[in-house]
């Protein structure tokens, strides 16, 4: 098996084999010189003896030791594969210093058919000490996914069409939640290609795995991530038609910053999501004259005066889009049905004389 990328010296990486842990055993690759609080990742893989450091993972362990990570390789067995993981991540809070890792950074890295549990397993709120995930060219069946978890998948673009389909579904699904996922997609890459393809492309995508591992477990970043998870939370239910847990949120959000302008339209748009219409009315009103995008602005407030109860606050909003950014489709939007016979309704989609 060639592993297409630079071996390191084997002087720059050091190596603690069977370390044990809940009745299992694992090996820690290092980089060399005793550096301490190491950011640390688990690669993922149901192997155990001398199978866990396989030529494959051996390789990447030693790639990412000799850019500044430990790597982790342990025991996991398929029949308990929780159970195992739950071990290893206890062995490695309690001993963090001995095996000097800062147990505050820990990701996990899982590819191919290991996704398919390792994926499951990150996904559980529960599992807050794992920071930060990859998963390479895999699915899993994932229904809801943690907003306070960074976590890249990397597509093989030459992969197979079903194995392609899968995680395009479950980005498009973590998107969809506002979870913190990112996408690398490598266009020209088989399934396995650090085995597989020789090229340059090769080389940067596990560049950019490892840098991936090092900044989303970084103290600044894991704290930006908690510091936006409320808001970030709150968008996720929106987009997902909990509009009711999300007017709640942003409602307790606006009493803590009454003047975040963004974050009342936010309000706002969630109230007119929950039927809540005079509400929603009222506070899209308190936002004019604020510098937001007139349409941004103008098109809810509409739609929430208009089912208020009020045509004539809700031609207004719309008279205050310019005529460039009025969305044309509004003229046949049932919810202005009542007053599309209107002339002044009918003046604002009609065009001007040249």
């Amino acid at each position: 098996m060639t592993f297409f990328y630079p071996a390191p010296a084997p002087s720059a990486i050091e190596v603690t084999k069977d370390v044990p842990y809940g009745g299992l055993r694992l090996d820690i690759y290092r980089p060399s010189g005793g550096a301490t609080a190491l950011p640390a990742v688990i690669f993922s893989n149901l192997a155990t003896g001398a199978q866990r450091s396989n030529p494959f993972y051996k390789a990447w362990a030693e790639i990412a030791a000799s850019q500044g990570v430990a790597a982790i390789l342990p025991d996991l067995r398929l029949e308990t594969y929780a159970r195992d993981m739950e071990a290893l991540i206890a062995h490695l809070l309690a001993n963090g210093s001995s095996l000097r890792i800062d147990r505050d950074r820990i990701a996990l890295y899982a590819g191919s058919g290991n996704v398919s549990r390792s994926l499951p397993f990150v996904q559980d709120p529960k599992q807050t000490a794992i920071r930060s995930a990859v998963m390479y060219y895999g699915a899993a069946l994932v229904t809801e996914f943690r907003r306070d978890l960074p976590i890249l998948f990397v597509r093989a673009g030459l992969d197979r069409p079903p194995v392609n389909r899968a995680m395009t579904e479950l980005v498009t699904l973590a998107t969809s939640q506002n979870a913190p996922v990112s996408l690398l997609n490598y266009p020209g890459g088989h399934h396995a290609f650090e085995i597989v393809d020789d090229a340059d492309e090769t080389r940067d995508t596990i560049d950019r795995t490892i840098d991936f591992v090092k900044r989303t477990t970084l103290p600044g970043y894991q704290a930006s991530v908690r510091r936006g998870l409320q808001e970030a939370t709150a968008a996720a239910n929106v987009a997902t038609g909990k509009f009711k847990e999300a007017a709640a949120a942003y409602g307790e959000m606006v009493k803590a910053r009454p003047d975040d302008h963004r974050l009342r339209l936010s309000y706002g748009e969630a109230l007119l999501g929950d039927k809540q219409f005079a509400e929603a009315c009222a506070e899209l009103e308190k936002l004019k004259g604020k510098g937001l995008g007139p349409r941004d602005l103008g098109v809810p407030a509409a739609r929430a005066c208009m089912q208020k109860g009020d045509p004539d606050l809700a031609i207004a909003w719309l008279q205050s889009i310019p005529e460039r950014f009025r969305p044309r489709e509004l003229e046949k939007d049932p919810i202005f049905a009542p007053i599309q016979d209107r002339s002044d309704f009918k003046a604002l989609f009609q065009p001007r004389e040249p």
